[in-house]
């Protein structure tokens, strides 16, 4: 068996969807001889240095580099007008001379055109973000996503990572349903080991002041994710307790669309108990999450939510929304509120920070139920499809 796997998305800084491409590269590798793996990637531009290090060997095809699109693929490029064309171009031409003599192909979010001379075509699917909220994405994303959307039909298997992208998928594409298959991720190795600083060194590291005790944010801050009502949550919290050490830290890039936080956070009158870590070093975030009060992740909408799962790995009491994903993730070892309940946000998080009992029944719990998700399932299942397809 030879596979050959989409690995664009690992030239960019570890997010989810990175961190599945990573997981699923590693995972291959592990399971086929050198012959029987290819990684396809757009060049060797490859942001994170761990990534970059197990690129560095093995068979890897930068397919865009020197690639040129044939005169079909220009002439369509040129009359479509879609801007996802334009910043692939060539790129079905591409895919088809780098997968000759592979037996699967396997996409995991930008190489879309499936080869049609692959004996089983397969594709990840993670969300239906840029379909369902359009307003929240940018246009090329929105793009790329409606292609994805319509080049669903050409493949054979797709593997969704919940049964909420399940069902929003089967709602929306043009697809048997029997061919789609819930397979859950799990989170990167590192927060499977479960060591952890010291807090005083997370503390020193990130500037949260000494003797605080903090609410954890993990996100991009991007309009999805719904930091405003963090900070909302947060607020309130802070007024109804104003001599108690309290701070948010907010881990993450910021992301596009966020000129109106900004003025916010200007005028909220708690931005100096409000900490930006930045995109924080994978090797700290399990120690972040395990000296946090709690978790706070009010997103409106999630193909999975990584960030809850690695929460609980970290034995870190989790506070989520009740919407999409979110509660398979969680299940019942955490709170589930509504991402525009303010109020009900507000009596979690007192619930939790006051309650050291209860605290520890979610740590406990949380991390009972996240051993539930493994890479080791996710990929056994993969090759279950592809031995019976085959």
């Amino acid at each position: 068996m030879k596979i050959a796997l989409d690995g664009y998305v690992l030239r960019f800084p570890r997010t989810g969807i990175v961190n599945y491409g990573f997981a699923l590269a590693r995972g291959y590798r592990e399971r086929l001889a050198e012959d029987e793996f290819r990684i396809l990637l757009g060049d060797r531009n490859v942001t994170a240095d761990e990534i970059r290090e197990f690129l560095a060997s093995g068979d890897v095809v930068p397919i865009l580099e020197g690639n040129r699109e044939t005169l079909i693929e220009w002439f369509s490029r040129k009359i479509s007008g879609n801007v996802f064309r334009e910043y692939m171009p060539g790129l079905g031409s591409a895919i088809k001379r780098a997968t000759e003599g592979f037996d699967v192909y396997h996409s995991t979010d930008w190489f879309i055109d499936a080869p049609r001379h692959a004996k089983l075509k397969v594709m990840t699917y993670y969300d239906l973000t840029a379909i369902l909220h359009s307003q929240f994405h940018e246009e090329l994303n929105i793009k790329k996503e409606r292609m994805k959307l319509e080049r669903v039909s050409d493949y054979d298997y797709v593997f969704c990572i919940s049964e909420s992208t399940r069902n929003d998928l089967i709602q929306h594409a043009s697809i048997d349903p029997s061919r789609v298959i819930v397979n859950y991720i799990d989170t990167d190795p590192i927060f499977n080991r479960h060591v952890y600083v010291p807090r005083e060194d997370i503390y020193a590291k990130y500037k949260i002041p000494e003797g605080s005790r903090y609410v954890l944010s993990v996100s991009t801050i991007e309009p999805r994710k719904n930091f405003q009502q963090v900070l909302d949550a947060f607020g309130e919290f802070v007024r109804a307790n104003p001599s108690e050490p309290y701070v948010l830290v907010c881990s993450g890039m910021w992301g596009w669309k966020n000129d109106d936080l900004k003025v916010y956070l200007e005028q909220c009158g708690f931005a100096d108990r409000v900490i930006f870590t930045g995109f924080a070093d994978l090797e700290d975030l399990p120690s972040l999450y395990h000296h946090a009060e709690c978790f706070l992740y009010l997103s409106l909408y999630e193909g999975f939510g990584l960030p809850i799962l690695e929460a609980m790995k970290c034995g870190c009491p989790v506070i989520c929304s009740n919407t999409s994903s979110m509660p398979e993730v969680v299940g019942n070892t955490g709170i589930t509120v509504s991402p525009i309940d303010v109020e009900g946000t507000v009596e979690a998080i007192t619930a939790i920070v006051q309650d050291p009992a209860k605290a520890d029944e979610m740590r406990s719990a949380g991390q009972s139920r996240s051993v539930q998700f493994s890479w080791d399932s996710h990929l056994e299942n993969l090759f279950e499809v592809y031995r019976q397809a085959l």
